[in-house]
């Protein structure tokens, strides 16, 4: 009898690599290596990058983010008319995402009434 072969087939990847290839299509390596090493030498400075069409402000504020998450480095990033900029987060700027946050979530708990229901009929004394 012939001996079946499985279509799935299983390959050894070192995990730096395998970390890389994670991120996929989602940003080009190059992109990635040139933002890690921006974030990494931040100190007092702002660094603020423009953008062509190719690439919209909010994905390129995502991409930041998510690098910085990675890196361990507080970040606040900003966008801004053609680009976006971004520095290193301070106390005072973590913490004007704190009540930012805080607000944004105490907006979303307020119990709202339902649409298209109504209140039940108070009954008159008298």
């Amino acid at each position: 009898m012939a001996e079946q072969h499985s279509p799935i087939r299983f390959e050894d990847v070192p995990l730096e690599e395998a970390r890389r290839m994670g991120r996929g299509p989602r940003m080009e390596p190059l992109l990635y290596d040139t933002l890690r090493q921006k974030i990494q030498s931040l100190s007092d400075q702002a660094a603020r990058i423009r953008l062509g069409p190719e690439i919209s402000p909010i994905r390129m504020k995502n991409y930041i983010l998510r690098l910085a998450h990675e890196l361990k480095v507080p970040l606040t990033v900003r966008r801004v008319p053609g680009g976006v900029i971004f520095w290193r987060s301070n106390e005072e700027d973590v913490q004007q995402a704190r009540e930012i946050a805080q607000r944004l979530q105490s907006a979303r708990r307020k119990p709202r009434r339902q649409l298209g229901r109504r209140r039940p009929a108070r009954s008159r004394a008298g």
